[in-house]
């Protein structure tokens, strides 16, 4: 057996005798985690155990800009199918969201550009990357949020001429088998990393894949069959974790899958320890929106969390951002 997975196999049976000991009361479980976390029903700061709601709303992707401002999406909704990201920026005192400020996206001729259905959003290197998802693209922009470049792998979806509804945008790219639901990024200095659903459009029998692209878009390979309507992907010890959302799973190449029946969506990784949000799940979207949510924590290589944590009805969990 080689020293690598030994060492994998020790510490799997190191974590899986915490967990035990932590199940039967006989060691603490840690909260010195500090993160924000995005959900249907709001946007909120963990801090060493305590929850405080920043701002409501139905907010999806947040980032933390150079100058230690977040900028965070909303999608509008209110009830209805109306599915345009709408984005703020704003500074985070204590335990309060203050200086908020509208956040716009302009194209290279300066129009206002009002993205469809936005999943996750990162700061790299002062530029933002934007997965405009139900639209189907990616952007590359500048931290005023001009639009430099953008990413098409199959198609397109845009708005109907002259009609600012986003319904057209949503049905015309559900009923299209070119419809791969672009949703997570990951960026190092030299590659990004692109994550698909992949089961929201037409064939809803495929499975999810990522590419592997230069910060010019470049495609330089994709990795197929990752999961089922995957999201997030976080680097960890020579591969991705995943969150394998329609089953339930966190996944990864070499270590242990990590099974928790949640609808798995928001991922990142602190000192060594996945935290990773669940939703109850449900066939019906609709259902998840509005129901119960939990938040998992595991060590890396573990099997299993050593603590999980109800939110209560806060709907989907859609991203978490770990903070100093």
């Amino acid at each position: 057996m080689r020293i690598e997975q030994m060492s994998n196999l020790k510490r799997f049976g190191f974590n899986v005798f915490k967990s035990l000991l932590g199940h039967y009361g006989f060691a603490q479980q840690r909260s010195h985690f500090k993160f924000l976390f995005t959900s249907s029903n709001g946007l909120f700061l963990f801090d060493h155990g305590r929850i405080h709601k920043l701002l409501s709303g139905n907010y999806f992707g947040v980032t933390q800009l150079p100058d230690g401002r977040y900028l965070a999406i909303t999608y509008v909704q209110n009830g209805t199918k109306d599915e345009r990201s709408l984005a703020l920026t704003f500074a985070l005192q204590g335990n309060r969201a203050t200086e908020q400020k509208s956040f716009q996206f302009i194209s290279p001729e300066g129009e206002v550009k009002v993205p469809v259905r936005v999943h996750q959003i990162v700061c790299f290197n002062n530029k933002l990357w934007v997965t405009n998802t139900r639209q189907n693209i990616v952007w590359r922009c500048t931290l005023e949020g001009r639009i430099e470049k953008e990413f098409i792998y199959s198609q397109r979806f845009d708005y109907q001429l002259g009609n600012s509804s986003t319904d057209f945008v949503r049905k015309t790219a559900r009923n299209s088998p070119d419809y791969h639901h672009f949703n997570s990024i990951y960026i190092d200095n030299n590659y990004l990393y692109l994550l698909a659903h992949n089961s929201a459009g037409a064939d809803k029998s495929q499975n999810s894949f990522y590419l592997k692209l230069d910060h010019d878009f470049n495609v330089l390979g994709r990795t197929n069959d990752v999961g089922k309507a995957c999201h997030n992907l976080v680097p960890c010890e020579q591969g991705f974790y995943i969150c394998d959302s329609a089953n339930g799973q966190l996944v990864h190449p070499e270590l242990p899958n990590i099974q928790l029946g949640y609808f798995l969506r928001g991922l990142t990784v602190i000192d060594n320890h996945l935290i990773a949000g669940g939703t109850i799940s449900s066939a019906d979207p609709a259902l998840r929106g509005k129901g119960d949510s939990r938040l998992f924590f595991i060590p890396v290589g573990n099997a299993f969390p050593t603590f999980s944590l109800s939110l209560g009805r806060t709907g989907d969990l859609h991203d978490i951002l770990a903070i100093p």
